[in-house]
């Protein structure tokens, strides 16, 4: 599916015309030196791109198991002599020119790679979902607090201007209190093949930690974890025909108890990583857009592609007396301030945050910054664990 990504990037690119910007950048000195564990197909729409508009970013080094490979990715992506390819992740690790590796591996390798970049003295930037399960998430905590650096789930949706003021509006108390989300998000029909990774028990595969936004949006915008308590209620999985460990899809709910006299936040959940034909034999070509929708006590707010807003997004508030209004927000925001252009991508945006976490070491967020902290990405994971164990299926990397 990476293909749709990097093909909306592209024309988002040319229409704002992003390719003359990246012709005349030029970076600072003391740039982070970032290397890349895997030359994976996401890599350049989540990370070279990105990279490539940031002053303070540089690719140094991409390690894959197959080193022409990385050297592929290399020169296909014109990163240049000063980015070096190498034939194992462990061999980024030890370059010491490294200070930060991105981390785009299957799901169950994360943990694995987190913890030993981080004991090698590197920050982190770990593709979602960070780990298998919440108990290595508490472990990943443990790592990054005794070597006293950063590791970032990267939900690069929770950093785009679009979210902040959607989670401003819930906050604000305007509307009453939230009691309801409902997030859905899907892949096409046979957009994957049947033994892609997402598919495999033993990476970690499965709806619940692929699609996993679903589970962070509910709870990012009907709580603050890790201070309230979540019931998983219902959890129906699909299973893949050729796991019977695997969720192709998923459908849960839950509610969230939040401290103080809040309503309790019932949640519905829907992820499918293969969309059943239509009337059994058509296959989807059209994807529906990642969809979240919030119920408060007097409107509700409905948020299309909520997971990559930059590519065209909607948040509509209808009020109880049927006034309805559009917003907009593709830059600033009550988040980042005055921060931002119309063509940065959410992965953009996360990787601005990235690099000044980094500067400034701190790990469960930064003052006036957007951030996912391990305590939350650590909450999420359990809400997972218990879907799994509902479903009576194994929990991931257990």
């Amino acid at each position: 599916m990476s293909w749709i990504g990097q093909a909306m990037l592209g024309f988002n690119n040319w229409y704002h015309g992003v390719n003359k910007i990246k012709a005349t950048l030029k970076k600072e000195p003391n740039a982070l030196r970032i290397g890349i564990l895997s030359a994976a197909a996401i890599n350049y729409t989540a990370f070279i791109d990105p990279v490539s508009t940031h002053p303070g970013a540089i690719i140094v080094a991409i390690g894959a198991r197959d080193k022409s490979k990385a050297q592929a990715q290399i020169d296909s992506n014109n990163l240049g002599a000063t980015c070096k390819a190498y034939g194992s992740y462990d061999e980024v690790l030890n370059d010491q020119n490294v200070d930060a590796v991105y981390i785009p591996l299957p799901n169950g390798l994360h943990a694995e790679w987190t913890i030993k970049a981080l004991k090698k003295g590197k920050h982190v930037l770990v593709e979602k979902a960070i780990t298998s399960n919440a108990a290595e998430c508490r472990e990943i905590q443990k790592v990054s607090s005794e070597t006293g650096k950063l590791a970032l789930e990267a939900f690069h949706y929770r950093f785009h201007p679009a979210v902040h003021r959607v989670k401003e509006i819930v906050e604000s108390g305007t509307y009453g209190a939230p009691t309801a989300i409902f997030t859905r998000m899907s892949v096409l029909s046979d957009a994957l093949p049947q033994n892609d990774i997402r598919f495999q028990y033993g990476l970690g595969g499965g709806a619940c930690l692929d699609l996993s936004y679903v589970f962070s949006a509910a709870c990012y915008f009907g709580t603050s974890l890790p201070d309230s308590e979540i019931t998983v209620q219902t959890a129906t999985p699909r299973i893949h025909k050729l796991d019977r460990k695997i969720d192709e899809a998923i459908d849960a709910t839950f509610t969230i108890d939040s401290p103080g006299s809040k309503p309790p936040v019932k949640c519905h959940v829907s992820a499918d990583l293969n969309v059943p034909y239509l009337w059994g034999f058509i296959p989807r070509y059209l994807p529906e857009m990642p969809f979240l929708s919030i119920d408060l006590q007097t409107a509700r707010i409905e948020f299309k592609n909520f997971v990559i807003p930059t590519f065209g997004h909607s948040i509509v508030i209808t009020e109880k007396d049927g006034r309805k209004t559009t917003e907009k927000v593709y830059v600033d925001g009550p988040v980042w301030g005055k921060r931002g252009e119309v063509w940065w991508s959410s992965y953009r945006f996360q990787l601005e945050a990235f690099v000044e976490g980094c500067r400034k070491g701190k790990g469960e967020g930064l003052e006036g910054m957007p951030w996912v902290g391990l305590r939350e990405s650590e909450g999420v994971m359990g809400v997972i664990d218990s879907v799994y164990e509902r479903m009576g299926l194994p929990v991931r990397g257990l």
